[in-house]
């Protein structure tokens, strides 16, 4: 087992303070693949992402090992990785209508893996992924965990579930039915796959027939029945809606989270905060006629004291407004009326609870996801369009703080191997020798600019 030493940075823990000059110590933990004996099966050493928060705190706090690797981050605020609550991964462009599957389910995963790729690089550590029908992110999910990929973990939801005919029924990513059996029917399916969570499209668009309301597409006994099946499954609900008549209806069917909500009135937005049932506006994806009223309802919810949740509706590395969509939405967050440390929660800490990941806090024993940012994005969130480094499971995905230059991750994390074939059981992280402890600061040089 090996260490590394993040140190001289600030760090906000997500857990409500931040520490001066403070240290962070990675124990990274190596797998190798034994060789059996003929005629026996392998073993597994240890976890391929086994690697932990070892110690975070003040610098006088903790003895640097003679052998750790030493990362100074003078200048930078340390913080988790970015939790992007409701992001889409399988789309070409989001400003295209190009969620018609007419690219094919395997195009569409390459699309998928390539999006969550560059959601690593913006500093998303976590997606909770919307519409991604036939097992694409239980796929994508499964491969990162095993270490055949190097990418953020995903909370896989599968089919968004919908009224047959519904708004957007002619694009991708819906999985349709007419009544109660046959949406649970699809959501058994789905859940017994793998779903860490669920997602309901209530809503659709406003209907001048009912003088500009949204419409609400899943009926009340529809949206009871789903929410009791997911809860009873253990599984989290996030339901798109927008307007009073769909969020009350989703407020009294007990949904966890509300997705968009594009129009809510106070004494709805009371209801949430009393119940404890969180928010995802992306903001970030609001078509810009509803722009103005959407930021109203946020800045309401936040005086409400709704929890509040970072999403993006879209790709979280698409370009918008001279950032990413991830970063735009922390801005548009505070300009709603929350204060940058309150933004920075809604993407790290709140999120976690909102969408039910271990990640978002940094403390001795949490998942080692972390990023570091120039400046103190706690203060001005500003600065978080400076992102410096990224650490997934442990792993640098790229480093440019001070004078070093360690270029992007390829696509297996570094001190791992593109080693094996069909037959190679990828949970083992490696092939025999390749990797061990002593020789993971040198496997690591390899991924360095020279």
């Amino acid at each position: 087992m090996s260490v590394t030493v993040y140190q001289n940075a600030r760090i906000f823990t997500g857990a409500g303070d931040v520490i001066e000059k403070g240290l962070l110590a990675v124990s990274h933990a190596h797998t190798q693949f034994v060789a059996p004996e003929r005629g026996k099966t392998p073993v597994k050493v240890a976890a391929a992402l086994g690697d932990k928060l070892e110690y975070v705190g003040a610098a006088d706090g903790y003895s640097v090992p003679a052998d750790a690797e030493v990362v100074d981050l003078a200048g930078c605020t340390v913080l988790p990785g970015l939790i992007d609550c409701a992001a889409r991964l399988d789309t070409l462009h989001p400003g295209a209508d190009d969620y018609v599957d007419n690219i094919g389910t395997a195009y569409r995963t390459f699309i998928a893996y390539r999006a969550a790729a560059e959601a690593l690089n913006c500093g998303v550590t976590t997606v909770r992924a919307l519409g991604m029908p036939n097992n694409i992110d239980i796929g994508l999910k499964t491969a990162i965990q095993k270490t055949m990929f190097f990418g953020p973990g995903i909370l896989a939801c599968g089919p968004t579930y919908a009224v047959t005919g519904g708004c957007g029924h002619e694009r991708y990513g819906l999985a349709m039915a007419s009544g109660s059996d046959e949406l649970r029917r699809a959501m058994r399916i789905h859940i017994a796959r793998g779903l860490d969570g669920v997602t309901l499209q209530v809503s659709g668009k406003p209907l001048a027939s009912l003088g500009g309301e949204y419409h609400q597409e899943m009926s009340d006994r529809e949206l009871h029945d789903l929410v009791k099946h997911a809860h009873g499954a253990e599984k989290r609900v996030m339901a798109a809606a927008s307007g009073d008549p769909s969020v009350s209806a989703c407020i009294d069917a007990g949904a966890d989270i509300i997705l968009e909500g594009r129009r809510i009135g106070k004494e709805n937005l009371a209801a949430m905060a009393e119940k404890g049932m969180g928010c995802v506006p992306c903001l970030v994806s609001t078509p810009a006629q509803y722009a103005a009223e959407h930021k109203a309802v946020v800045a309401e919810a936040i005086r409400a004291g709704v929890a509040i949740g970072a999403g993006t509706g879209i790709l979280p590395s698409q370009p918008v407004e001279g950032t990413v969509a991830i970063i735009r939405e922390l801005e548009l967050l505070v300009e709603c009326g929350m204060t940058p440390a309150q933004a920075l929660t809604a993407a790290t800490s709140g999120a976690a609870g909102l969408v039910g990941s271990r990640a978002g806090v940094l403390a001795a024993g949490r998942p080692a996801d972390f990023i570091a940012v120039e400046g103190a994005p706690d203060k001005d969130i500003a600065a978080m369009r400076k992102v410096a480094m990224v650490v997934k499971s442990g792993r640098r995905a790229f480093l440019t703080a001070g004078e070093a230059k360690e270029r992007g991750f390829h696509i297996m994390g570094p001190g791992y191997e593109v080693a094996g074939g069909t037959t190679i059981d990828w949970t083992k992280g490696a092939v025999q020798g390749v990797i061990a402890p002593e020789s993971y600061n040198d496997k690591w040089n390899l991924y360095k600019e020279i």
